[in-house]
Order: structure tokens, then sequence, then C-alpha cells
């Protein structure tokens, strides 16, 4: 038995041996004669990791995310098929919400920073409320330079709610808890109105916040003026009920018809 696993193991590093130094070696082949589908597929493994990430300026980022900007310069065709993955893929936050940035006096937004042709691949942003709501960055504002009007590809927007300051929870403690509501209403009526090809407005928020609170409702009202669909986030799991949907019905069957009565008159 023993001579029998000695002949096999002599016979397996002979194979081995003779396939390392054979002078014809396997071809390689062109990464680009593979399928569109699938060079694809494999930039989203080597890009996109983790899709649950919100992409934002961070002092993080040169540990999370420029490395994987390094295949963008393997080729100029091989950039071109990478960026295209990588901006269409994941979510891009419209304005910071890291504490470090948001207490600078001058700060450049990520849109702003981007050049135009990443902008016009981008299908998913984010919006995220509730930080510095007593003081909101000036910067905070829809202008040319943010660069909006460059992402033509937006399908969704994400919402996130981290505190209404005009819930019940802040009652008796504030003066002028209706600003930020205000603030924030008009805040995503202008971005809407630079989305031309918007769909699907994605709500959620931490637990402290209330569902039919001002802030919500505001931001509800606005999303069916501009005859949007409405989802909703895994935290909070909001509109899971019969009655939610119900409700969201007669909305949009609301702005509906006021709309075709305008275009009537």
């Amino acid at each position: 038995m023993s001579d029998t696993l000695e002949t096999l193991e002599s016979d397996s590093l002979s194979s081995l041996k003779q396939l390392s130094i054979s002078p014809n070696p396997p071809k390689t082949f062109s990464f680009f004669l593979l399928p569109t589908e699938l060079r694809s597929r494999i930039l989203s493994l080597l890009l996109c990791p983790n899709l649950h990430f919100t992409i934002d300026i961070s002092e993080e980022n040169h540990r999370t995310s420029t490395a994987r900007l390094n295949y963008f310069l393997v080729s100029k065709r091989f950039g071109y098929e990478a960026y295209h993955v990588f901006y269409s893929t994941h979510t891009f936050r419209i304005f910071p919400t890291n504490y470090s940035f948001i207490i600078r006096k001058r700060t450049v937004p990520l849109l702003a920073r981007l050049p135009v042709h990443y902008l016009d691949v981008i299908t998913k942003l984010e919006l995220r409320l509730g930080p510095a709501w007593s003081d909101a960055p000036k910067y905070w504002v829809i202008t040319n330079q943010l660069g909006l009007q460059h992402c033509q590809n937006v399908r969704t927007l994400k919402i996130f709610i981290e505190v209404d300051p005009s819930g019940s929870t802040f009652k008796g403690y504030i003066l002028n808890a209706r600003a930020y509501t205000d603030f924030c209403g008009d805040l995503l009526r202008q971005i809407m109105e630079r989305l031309p090809l918007l769909e699907m407005i994605e709500y959620d928020a931490y637990s402290n916040v209330e569902r039919d609170g001002p802030l919500m409702t505001r931001l509800l009202e606005e999303t069916t003026k501009g005859m949007k669909k409405i989802s909703w986030g895994k935290e909070r799991n909001w509109g899971d009920s019969l009655a939610d949907k119900l409700e969201m019905a007669r909305e949009r069957a609301k702005v509906r018809a006021n709309a075709e009565g305008e275009t009537c008159d």
C-alpha cells in the first residue's frame, strides 16, 4: 500500500514539474473578448463589493474607495467601462454629513468635485436630513456649481431622516421648528426640478422620526406633487400596511387629477 502511495506522489510531482517548465504555457486572452454582460459582472465584483455603502467625502475614502479607483488607470478602454460600472452602481450623497466637514465654513460637496462625464452615469443619489438641523451649512443649497443638472440619469433618490426637530420629541424646546421643515421641503423640490429622469424616492429614518410628523408630511407632499413613486427603506419598514399603501395611492390620484385639471384649463 505504501509503495502504491509513493508511486502516485512521484508521478504527481513529475507531472507538476513538466507543467511548470513546459515550453508552451497556456495562452492568455483579452478581457475585451468576453461578452459585455460578463465584463460588467467582473467589474462589479472588483469595484462594488458593498452596495449598502453610500459614497461621500470622508477621511476614510483613501481606505474604502481610492484603491478601487486605480482600476480606472489600467487602460483607456478599461477605465471607461470601469467608471461606468462604479458610478452607475453606487449611491452618492448630495451633501456631506461627516461632522468634520459640516463644521467647516467652506466645504465643496462630492458632486461638485466630480467631472461631468462621471455625473452623467450616476443613477442613485442620497439626501440625508437632520445633521446640523439647528444651523444648516450655507453650502447646502442647489446651485449650478453643485452639478445636479449634469446627473441626467438618476432614477432613485434616497432620503434618510436622522431627526425631525418639528416632531413631538422636541415640542416645547424649539421656538421655530417649522423653519427646518420648510428648508427640507424646498430643498427636495429644487432637487426634483433638476433631475428630469427621477422616478422614485425612497424614505427611511431612525426610530425617533414619526411617519406622520411635520417633516415627513411635508416631504411626502412635495413627492406627490412631483409625481414621483414612493418606496420605503429597511430601517423602519414604513408603508408595509395596506392602509399606508391605500393612502399613498389616494395621494397620487389626487395630485394626478389636479395636474390634469390644470392642463385642461
